[in-house]
């Protein structure tokens, strides 16, 4: 008998490591003048301990070295979408990509080494259409440990929040045949997020949607460089999204509240980080600060 109970979880575990070898993964990466923070994000990309079945790259009229800095990745598909707006740049590379899991990042994420392992581990469960993991911001201190922060926010929204869906496009992913399904009920609103707009749209046809805190990924804590004015009006996009939805729950509160005590908190901390260097100073605190990030619908 524990010759058979051995056998068969041998067994198991070599047909559920052969189901997730056998999901494809595509990555999917709108970018818009980002030419600070590619090389970093398909570096990270390359060093994955199992290599993406294909990396998609959809510049949206950039201007400055982004596309001369992609080139130099022979592993990258480049696209170009013309109408403005992260929102048609993420479209056309989730409609051309190949594979049966769709990933979705930032220009400014990188991906720890498992990446792509996790998200084969998480969708070789049939029930799961799309997932976000946990983020660090790598430019703030204590970094990668500041994502026990956010992963305690994100743990309690899902548990506790069901009727509040969200995804996080700087660390997702979903199966293609969901997004398939759900891509011609999008909004084309100007002024939403868009990622929680295919979470809202993907929760009212029934899709499972999962928060998993071991996908992981770092981000930048730039917007937080934006003017107190800035970041209010970028941070209501999340408020307008789920009442454009009907959606009016504490979650949608909580969020903001959150996002605004991490502006607050980390402002001055973000503000100083010189991305180039890798480095923290006074001196770019003073005077090293851009401008406000644009929308990404903006032009």
């Amino acid at each position: 008998l524990a010759f058979l109970l051995g056998f068969f979880v041998s067994f198991a575990t070599i047909l559920i490591d052969t189901m997730r070898k056998t999901l494809t993964v595509s990555i999917i990466i709108p970018v818009y003048n980002e030419e600070d923070y590619i090389k970093q994000c398909l570096d990270h990309i390359a060093a994955q301990k199992i290599p993406p079945q294909e990396v998609i790259v959809v510049d949206n009229n950039s201007t400055d070295k982004t596309l001369e800095i992609v080139k130099e990745y022979k592993f990258v598909k480049v696209l170009t979408e013309k109408q403005q707006g992260v929102l048609y740049a993420r479209n056309k590379g989730f409609n051309l990509a190949k594979s049966q899991i769709i990933g979705r990042i930032d220009a400014d994420t990188r991906l720890e080494p498992d990446w792509v392992e996790q998200v084969q581990r998480i969708f070789s469960g049939s029930n799961v259409d799309a997932v976000s993991g946990s983020s660090h911001f790598y430019d703030m201190p204590l970094s990668p440990w500041n994502h026990k922060v956010e992963d305690v926010f994100k743990h309690n929204l899902y548990t506790y929040e069901k009727d509040f869906p969200f995804l996080f496009g700087t660390n997702m992913a979903i199966r293609k045949s969901a997004w398939n399904q759900v891509k011609d009920l999008l909004c084309v609103d100007k002024y939403i997020f868009e990622d929680s707009d295919l979470a809202i749209h993907l929760y009212q046809t029934g899709h499972k949607i999962l928060y998993d805190k071991n996908l992981r990924a770092g981000m930048s804590a730039r917007r937080y460089q934006d003017s107190p004015a800035d970041f209010k009006k970028y941070i209501n996009l999340q408020s307008l999204t789920y009442k454009k939805h009907d959606i009016h729950t504490v979650g949608s509160k909580v969020a903001i509240a959150a996002y605004f005590a991490g502006y607050l908190l980390a402002r001055p901390l973000s503000k100083s980080y010189d991305n180039k260097n890798q480095k923290r100073s006074l001196r770019h605190l003073l005077f090293g600060a851009k401008q406000a990030r644009q929308h990404p619908f903006e032009s």
